[in-house]
């Protein structure tokens, strides 16, 4: 066994657990615009909490054994190889730029006002959402010109296709779920207490 392929197995490895752990955290925060009090949302928040490490440990991994591939058998001038730099970079852009910033304002929303209409707002985020969906989209954009290889054309058109399905999927999660309009309608008919 040589050890290209061992770490292209790692690579792969650490490409599947960024990929389950994208899945989990996409997973809660579908739950997260279900919910109706400050408690569930902290439940939920705990398990997008647990995967966060994750992402991290996933991207070093990604990319030094993506380094390693490269100076072994490849150049850095390689048309996917770029592309796939690129995903990865705006996977981070994602994720801890637009995503963790986000959750930290709700997660301070929610603590300090619980279920407002602040925190119902940024439940459906466009810019949260369209990152979250984004991240997905990129991960298979990324196996794509990763497995096929393509040229330079294909590789940056892979990746901006990528970019764009992931904000039109994102688009249906912008507007407010039955349970916070429904949380919302409750609240608005309550007698305001002086």
């Amino acid at each position: 066994m040589d050890p290209y392929s061992i770490v292209l197995s790692i690579h792969l490895v650490a490409l599947l657990l960024a990929a389950m752990a994208a899945s989990v955290a996409f997973y809660a925060a579908l739950q997260l615009r279900r919910v109706s009090t400050p408690a569930d949302a902290a439940r939920w928040g705990r398990l997008v909490g647990s995967v966060v490490p994750v992402f991290p440990a996933t991207t070093l991994t990604l990319f030094g054994s993506g380094a390693y591939m490269t100076q072994a058998q490849w150049t850095w001038h390689t048309p996917w190889i770029d592309a796939g730099l690129a995903g990865l970079g705006l996977i981070v852009v994602c994720g801890s730029g637009i995503e963790q910033t986000r959750g930290r304002e709700l997660k301070r929303e929610l603590l300090t006002a619980g279920m407002s209409p602040r925190a119902l707002r940024l439940l459906r985020d466009p810019y949260a959402w369209s990152a979250k969906m984004t991240t997905l989209t990129l991960i298979v954009g990324i196996v794509f010109v990763m497995t096929t290889k393509p040229g330079s054309v294909a590789s940056g058109a892979t990746i901006t296709a990528a970019v764009g399905l992931g904000v039109a999927a994102a688009i249906p999660f912008w507007r407010p779920s039955t349970t916070a309009t429904d949380h919302r309608r409750r609240h608005s008919k309550k007698p305001v207490r002086t």
